[in-house]
């Protein structure tokens, strides 16, 4: 019997501890380029940059709303990410790369605005603990299966 473990996968949790550099501080390209190996968007070594540039116009937004922005529409990232790259965007690439962090739980789209994924209990805006709370319901829930699993081992011995 053959098992369709692809089809079994319902979503990964991938986190990279990474040295923090000092060059790495230097710009904020790498630093968002770190976030995102860190947080398993993107593969070592990987020279598309998309993603970063859709990431980086949603961190834009998520610390300057407060100022005057607000959550952005799929319109305002697209203008955001042809300022960052200083060329004509593909629309169709930002609404991919949009739609695979929402698929992840990074990002949410709420009358069709985006923002980051924030915890219920959390009365801040902490990117940092918006993002742990997201990664650890993942983990937890990868977890939670993997002790159902092994009681069903040890219960087979």
């Amino acid at each position: 019997m053959e098992i369709p473990e692809a089809q079994l996968i319902r979503g990964e949790c991938l986190v990279r501890d990474l040295q923090f550099s000092e060059e790495l501080k230097l710009t904020r390209k790498g630093l968002i380029r770190y976030l995102a190996l860190s947080l398993g968007l993107i593969y070592p070594n990987e020279s598309r940059t998309g993603l970063l540039e859709v990431l980086e116009a949603l961190l834009f937004f998520h610390y300057k709303k407060r100022e005057t922005h607000g959550d952005p529409d799929i319109h305002q990232i697209i203008e955001k990410v042809r300022q960052i790259k200083k060329e004509e965007p593909n629309p169709k690439a930002i609404r991919y790369h949009l739609l695979q962090l929402k698929r992840l739980g990074i990002i949410e789209q709420k009358k069709r605005r985006y923002r980051f994924v924030l915890s219920p209990m959390q009365e801040n805006d902490d990117l940092a603990e918006g993002l742990a709370y997201v990664y650890r319901q993942r983990f937890d829930a990868a977890f939670e299966k993997i002790r159902r699993a092994l009681s069903l081992i040890e219960k087979s011995f």
